[in-house]
């Protein structure tokens, strides 16, 4: 009697384990189908930058990091308030215009940076009516 007992539980438990796979089952074929169905959505194109580079165009990378300070140059200028940094776009800018040459800017934001600082980045493009594109990087330290 006990044996018997002991092997209905048994069975019973395997057969709630097999309930429990197939509605695992199922409900992992109703997700994968509603991804599939799903479509697909479109990014956004800017309005201000254009896909290319235009020809002799001088594209300048500006760094932002987590403390507030502006890089250029490949780290080479560090700026620490938007004046200055205001300054040093508006010399180049009129030095590159009196060469002929486009001037662009790249927003490189650190990952941790705050976006309040690579916004007023480009707050700072806007008004100086340079074009500008926004990055979000991580660099890993070695």
């Amino acid at each position: 009697m006990e044996n018997k007992r002991t092997a209905d539980r048994k069975r019973n438990n395997l057969m709630i384990r097999l309930i429990d796979i197939v509605f695992i089952l199922l409900f992992g074929f109703i997700a994968v189908s509603q991804i599939s169905n799903a479509e697909a959505i479109d990014p956004a194109k800017s309005t201000e930058a254009r896909q290319g580079a235009p020809e002799g165009a001088v594209i300048l990378i500006v760094g932002v990091h987590a403390d507030g300070t502006f890089t250029v140059d490949r780290d080479s200028k560090s700026f620490r308030r938007l004046r200055d940094l205001r300054q040093y776009l508006g010399r180049l800018q009129s030095q590159l215009q009196a060469e002929g040459k486009p001037l662009g800017v790249r927003i490189r934001a650190n990952w941790d940076a705050p976006t309040r600082y690579s916004l007023q980045v480009a707050r700072l493009c806007r008004d100086l009516g340079i074009p500008k594109g926004l990055d979000v990087v991580r660099v890993l330290e070695k």
